[in-house]
């Protein structure tokens, strides 16, 4: 069936909830939102609950037991993308940390293919390192750290594999080099680094658009020195990925940073690892033993190594713990970050000419079901 409609108890469109309204859906595309008693297409009732835009999370590294530095080829690409689905993510930025040049460009060329063969999800890549501060690499290995060569920029430039999104270092990337990158269609993010504001703002001016989870493994806001963080809140144009699990970031600065920040410009990633959508709860990171303990997942000094949640439990914590409304939980996981990767044209809004990427969520904000491009996980 190429054209139908749905409705459900609630329809988020972006902007605000909406009764009495159906999704008329044409092959990928949503082709209006109209009253009810207005659509001349097959009609699905979902009952109740809430259809919105599906989530988009730019900082996955694994779930459902797959990480993509220790399985980069498609079939962990679509694996990790399809575990997921599951809770809500309907598209997503398969994420490599810092490693060797090869294992990077491996998960690069894994990525390009599951973007060439139409993976369900697959928006394109996060590299997040290698060229990062050692002074701040969290469980980044130190190892393979570096900065930038004039091959790794050439290769950074020349990537096809959709949007391409960099986490690197301010202090350590010049500002000449970040345009570089922004010029060639990258999406530059900073973290990871132990910078002044004056070096983060200078990276800014020179065009990168982000902040890689904000508060964690950078310089923090003081009195007299106002480092990344404030870089990062004191600049309207940039946007800020939180991880809200109540582990990475306490939830009092979060609610500071989000009464800080201009509306619009903070949004969730998980930083999902393997143990996260339906993974074991123990693995291992590029040789070291990773554990889940108490919900927060450390290496055996302790250090946070990525996180164990979706972005549907991001949705609830901001929703429960953040005094964030449920509109803006939403937003926060869809609309938000489709704007920051310059997607705000295809994703995270239920309008016509907008991809048919959508969840139905019960009341209670689990997942029922998801559409990717029009296509259900049923």
């Amino acid at each position: 069936m190429s054209k139908f409609a749905l409705t459900a108890e609630c329809v988020f469109d972006g902007e605000g909830m909406r009764k009495d309204v159906a999704v008329v859906i044409d092959g990928e595309h949503i082709s209006t939102v109209v009253p009810i008693s207005k659509v001349n297409v097959p009609l699905r009732k979902l009952g109740t609950g809430i259809l919105a835009p599906g989530f988009i999370d730019l900082q996955v590294n694994g779930g459902g037991g797959v990480l993509l530095n220790e399985t980069p080829t498609v079939e962990g690409v679509r694996a990790i993308a399809a575990a997921h689905r599951t809770f809500g993510t309907t598209g997503l930025l398969p994420t490599v940390i810092t490693d060797t040049p090869k294992v990077t460009k491996a998960a690069a060329r894994a990525v390009a293919s599951a973007v060439d063969q139409g993976v369900p999800g697959v928006l394109g890549i996060h590299i997040e390192g290698p060229f990062i501060d050692p002074a701040r690499k969290g469980a980044h290995p130190e190892q393979f750290i570096r900065v930038p060569s004039e091959a790794d920029v050439d290769w950074l430039c020349r990537l096809e594999c959709g949007r391409v999104l960099v986490t690197l270092a301010p202090n350590r990337v010049s500002p000449v080099i970040v345009k570089r990158l922004v010029d060639a269609g990258v999406t530059v993010s900073l973290g990871h680094a132990e910078a002044t504001a004056t070096e983060a703002l200078a990276a800014i001016e020179a065009g990168a658009l982000g902040f890689t989870h904000l508060f964690n493994a950078m310089s923090q806001l003081t009195g007299r020195a106002a480092g990344m963080v404030g870089a990062a809140l004191s600049s309207p144009g940039v946007f800020c990925g939180i991880i809200a699990d109540g582990h990475h970031v306490d939830p009092v600065s979060l609610r500071a940073a989000i009464a800080a920040a201009p509306p619009g410009r903070l949004f969730f990633v998980s930083d999902a690892m393997p143990s996260a959508a339906g993974g074991p709860k123990s693995f291992e990171l590029q040789g070291r033993p990773v554990h889940v303990v108490d919900g927060r997942l450390q290496l055996a000094d302790g250090t946070l190594a990525g996180a164990d949640i979706t972005m549907l439990d991001a949705v609830r914590f901001g929703h429960q713990h953040l005094e964030l409304s449920l509109e803006d939980a939403l937003r926060m996981a869809a609309r938000v970050p489709a704007e920051f990767l310059g997607l705000q044209s295809q994703y995270g809004q239920i309008a016509p000419g907008f991809a048919a990427s959508l969840v139905h969520l019960s009341s209670s904000l689990t997942v029922l079901e998801t559409w990717i491009e029009g296509t259900s996980s049923r």
